[in-house]
């Protein structure tokens, strides 16, 4: 890549790195071009330039990570049904949660490199209808037919309709405790505390593996 593309690609990640981290905490109405275009020090046109509208930076923010989350989560399914195959069993509904809970949840915990932020960008992202989400939303339904046929397997019983059903219950599972994980204390006076993502990310299993 030669020093012009990769100004424009390092001028792109600033742009996107600065909407993700403004619009994980405001909403999508209130956060102006001009102000990410500021905080990332380009031109105010350049938001039109790479993504065609303040809509399409809202969805290239929403798309950039997604793609990777799914990724790891499909790196976990894959990984669990080998070692499955390998001992000679079936693969586990633990195993089909555990990797779709996973990745977002670690990346809650992973101020660090910034993840966390983007966990809260999504948490928000679902609720706002002005920027036209349905289209890249598609973007993480598509994981979960990768699933569809190991639950299948694992829960012949179950229609589509029963199994669809469970995974948007399950999905709700985790996304109120990544929005609201601060509120577990509250709830038991203080008594639970969600210290670490493993033990965030086993609670959620245990109880989904049980619901479904």
């Amino acid at each position: 890549m030669d020093k012009k593309n990769t100004a424009r690609q390092d001028s792109r990640e600033k742009i996107l790195d600065v909407a993700e981290r403004l619009f994980s905490t405001s909403s999508f109405a209130s956060v102006s071009v001009r102000t990410v275009t500021a905080e990332a020090g380009v031109n105010l046109s350049a938001v039109n330039y790479y993504f065609g509208s303040k809509k399409g930076l809202f969805q290239a923010v929403y798309v950039r990570r997604c793609t990777e989350m799914n990724r790891l989560r499909l790196d976990l399914l894959y990984s669990a049904a080998d070692q499955a195959r390998k001992a000679g069993r079936k693969l586990e509904m633990r195993d089909l949660v555990n990797a779709l809970i996973s990745p977002p949840v670690k990346w809650l915990y992973d101020e660090d490199s910034g993840l966390s932020v983007y966990i809260k960008f999504i948490a928000r992202a679902y609720l706002e209808e002005a920027s036209d989400m349905a289209n890249v939303l598609e973007e993480e339904v598509a994981v979960f037919d990768k699933f569809i046929p190991f639950i299948r397997d694992i829960h012949p019983q179950l229609s589509d309709e029963d199994i669809f059903w469970r995974i948007h219950f399950m999905m709700g599972v985790m996304h109120h405790t990544i929005n609201h994980l601060d509120r577990i204390g509250i709830l038991s006076h203080n008594n639970c505390r969600a210290t670490t993502w493993e033990d965030t990310r086993d609670r959620i299993v245990q109880f989904c593996v049980e619901g479904f």
